[in-house]
């Protein structure tokens, strides 16, 4: 009996004018394919009609920008920034297990 992966929701858009999203973006699907056997990442499109509105309603936060990971279990997981420190500092699975925090400076 194999275990049921966890879906992630990568929020995220392909018709974006910035470069530097585009590569945001790309690098979370990327990364994300390093724990294919146990997360199954969506990516959603914002850029379609209502997108961005439904993106902030289910993340509910009205200032949020692409990317943004979530998972329906465990709500949202949060940015790019998060998911780039959690990555670098080696904590993935912390972090799409909402386990992760950046750590305080000082």
């Amino acid at each position: 009996m194999s275990e049921e992966k966890e879906e992630i929701i990568l929020f995220m858009t392909t018709i974006s004018s910035s470069l530097e999203v585009k590569k945001r973006c790309q690098k979370i699907a990327t990364v994300m394919c390093s724990v294919k056997d146990k997360y199954t990442l969506i990516e959603k499109d914002i850029s379609v009609d209502g997108g961005i509105k439904s993106m902030r309603d289910t993340l509910k936060d009205p200032k949020a920008l692409v990317p943004q990971l979530y998972s329906e279990k465990l709500g949202s997981l949060g940015d790019y920034t998060l998911f780039e420190n959690a990555v670098e500092d080696d904590k993935l699975i912390q972090f799409l297990r909402k386990e992760y925090e950046l750590p305080s400076s000082g």
